[in-house]
């Protein structure tokens, strides 16, 4: 017993008489750290890696080399001159360097597997970016969000924050109509009343001349 706690005897309890902590209970720090790391198992860990294009574009460059050198290797088998060997191997090097593709870009398709890591992964991403785009998921998704009570929550506050201001612009826009409808409606009545006024002096005027007449 420890504290009043626990069993005055251990005999018959079939037990050591120690009072043990529950393991089962889940206190507010390991609460925290559980969240902490099912963020982290959204987070971006199991993302595809992303593909470097220096390094594609490098190894283009090598394969271009390689059939240059075959090239020039062939033409020295047949016995031609250095200068015209060197031309040849030029003119041959510009061209293939010339049909090389630019960066490839998430829409375009140049990118093929060739078991290469960093070729393969830009044509998965690719295909990824292609699968977004036919299914309507937005390039800003990240995987496993929905499930992030308190990013879904921030979410939510954003969209009502922002449902909420284009209410107030709703409004004052609405407010702005009005005073301006308000206005032209002043300036619509004092033009009748001046018009009347006028109308009314130039009776009075008509009425004095027929008098004297």
């Amino acid at each position: 017993m420890y504290n009043g706690i626990g069993l005055a005897t251990v005999r018959g309890s079939g037990t050591n008489g120690y009072v043990t902590r529950n393991l089962s209970f889940v206190t507010k720090t390991r609460e925290k750290q559980q969240k902490t790391v099912f963020r982290a198992d959204f987070a971006g860990d199991g993302a595809p890696r992303k593909a470097n294009t220096d390094i594609i574009q490098h190894n283009r460059k090598r394969e271009v080399e390689l059939k240059v050198a075959q090239l020039q290797e062939a033409l020295e088998e047949q016995g031609l001159n250095e200068a015209d060997i060197e031309k040849r191997v030029a003119e041959m090097r510009r061209k293939l360097l010339d049909k090389l593709p630019k960066e490839p870009t998430k829409s375009s398709s140049d990118v093929k597997r060739t078991g290469e890591t960093h070729a393969d992964a830009a044509a998965k991403e690719q295909e990824n970016y292609a699968l977004k785009d036919a299914l309507g998921i937005s390039s800003a998704y990240v995987g496993g969000s929905a499930f992030d009570r308190e990013l879904q929550e921030k979410k939510r506050q954003e969209r009502l924050a922002e449902k909420a201001a284009e209410e107030a612009e709703k409004e004052e826009l609405l407010s702005l109509l009005e005073k301006e409808k308000e206005r032209e409606e002043r300036r619509r009545r004092k033009e009748e009343r001046r018009r009347e006024k006028e109308e009314k002096k130039r009776e009075k005027q008509s009425s004095k001349r027929s008098r004297r007449e």
